[in-house]
């Protein structure tokens, strides 16, 4: 049964009365119940299907943005998922085992048996007698504070070399809870494209990238320009109604489709913006050059999942079939450490050799190489630097070679080569959380 929500007539006449006063308001309102309610559906299918959270998390976790989702019902109906507004507006979502959760019913779902290669691989095991007792410990300690200072840490991991000395998790999450990483997968998009570089699939230097961007300056944007975020289109990243980034995630068009149609600002390759929009229409080039959707999908269990031992990690496609790079990548909290430790090695567990590495060498060089903008050089490949030349590092009581994946609702990774090690901490916050201090503290405690 849907969880229901009382309405005070006072409600529904103040929002009658704003609905009606002027367009700009009705608008305004307008958007907002859009975002609201299509984020309630997506997120609410999503976390439903692929992370197994009962209603009450779900609830809770919504909340967590803003208390107008408790004004929401939201309605489970096999893999369906509906939600209202008073019972007055409703929009669906839909789960589909391959392409996740999505709110356009445009998903081609008809996929051949092709598009099912791989789903039955194993995952490669760690070995879980490398637990460090000292680091198992000091993380048992820092998700306790957590949860005494309303911290929603549910996942803290700790990966050195090939070793798993540490996993703690929050309550109701377990080893095998699939988490959602927000823009941490905006990194998980860019090492699938490094996959297909190594292969020989794609070239960083490619420009003309798309039909529609023929005979304007978007034709100079190259794929190292929307990997490092410097490609120059006008894209407004702030998370409220009517900007682009809700309307890319939770509007009327499928993500990469909407990021298609922005229009230049820039120069491309002179300046650094961060933009959800940039890494979407890298998985769009990435979708288009691979064959479609079944063809991606095959590339993405056969070539990278398989090889890699990860068959437990998503990535949702939008209405077209595109990966929704830039926000709807899911794994459990080891698996996105052994996805971070690709940097260190180039390598999963026997995966690649010294001849012909999983990810080329000079490719993962230049992927946690600051860029040449002209404002702020501290982004690489889809991860975050601590090093930026001039600038000042964002954590400087970490090590200056280190670099991050991060996402909403504070997702944290960080890789340290200079101690061999990846660290994530995966929760639900809206407070910063301590990444410097907790992360500082735990490089301190590993072997050297």
């Amino acid at each position: 049964m849907p969880e229901q929500t009382s309405i005070t007539p006072l409600f529904l006449i103040v929002l009658a009365a704003l609905l009606i006063s002027a367009p700009v308001i009705y608008l305004k309102c307008s958007q907002a119940i859009q975002v609201l309610l299509a984020m309630s559906a997506k997120l609410a299918c999503s976390a439903h299907h692929i992370c197994g959270f009962s209603a009450q998390r779900i609830r809770k976790d919504l909340g967590n943005y803003s208390p107008l989702f408790k004004l929401v019902t939201i309605h489970q109906n096999e893999n369906q998922t509906s939600a209202t507004l008073v019972n007055l507006v409703t929009v669906h979502a839909q789960y589909h085992p391959l392409l996740g959760g999505s709110l356009h019913s445009t998903h081609k779902t008809t996929l051949h048996r092709s598009a099912l290669n791989g789903t039955n691989m194993r995952s490669r095991p760690m070995n879980r007698y490398s637990l460090l007792p000292s680091i198992q410990a000091l993380l048992l300690s820092q998700i306790e504070q957590d949860f005494e200072s309303g911290l929603d840490t549910r996942a803290l991991v700790v990966l050195q070399g090939d070793a798993l000395l540490g996993a703690v998790y929050g309550e109701g999450i377990s080893e095998r809870t699939r988490l959602l990483g927000w823009s941490m997968s905006k990194s998980l998009l860019a090492m699938l494209y490094g996959r297909m570089e190594t292969l020989g699939l794609a070239d960083s230097s490619t420009c003309s990238l798309f039909p529609e961007w023929a005979g304007d300056g978007r034709s100079e944007i190259t794929l190292q320009n929307l990997l490092q975020m410097c490609d120059g289109l006008k894209f407004d990243e702030t998370y409220r109604p009517g900007s682009d980034a809700t309307r890319m995630l939770f509007g009327m068009l499928p993500a990469s489709r909407y990021a298609l149609q922005r229009s230049l600002k820039q120069k491309p390759g002179t300046h650094f913006s961060y933009s959800s929009g940039s890494t979407n229409l890298l998985a769009r080039w990435m979708h288009e050059q691979l064959g479609g959707t079944e063809a991606a999908l095959n590339f993405w269990r056969q070539e990278f999942l398989q090889p890699l031992g990860l068959p437990e990690v998503m990535m949702e496609t939008d209405g077209d079939g595109v990966f929704v790079g830039s926000s709807y990548g899911y794994a459990t909290a080891i698996d996105w450490a052994r996805l971070g430790a690709l940097y260190l090695t180039g390598s999963g567990a026997s995966t690649g050799s010294a001849s012909a590495p999983f990810l080329d060498t000079a490719w993962l060089a230049r992927a946690v190489r600051p860029n040449n903008s002209n404002n702020d050089p501290r982004y690489g490949y889809q991860l975050w630097l601590n090093y930026g030349g001039e600038l000042a590092s964002p954590y400087p009581a970490l090590p200056a070679d280190c670099f991050f994946m991060l996402g909403n609702r504070e997702q944290k990774l960080m890789v340290a080569p200079s101690h061999n090690a990846v660290i994530v901490r995966l929760g639900w916050s809206s407070a910063p959380y301590p990444v410097e201090s907790r992360f500082r503290e735990i490089l301190d405690r590993l072997p050297r």
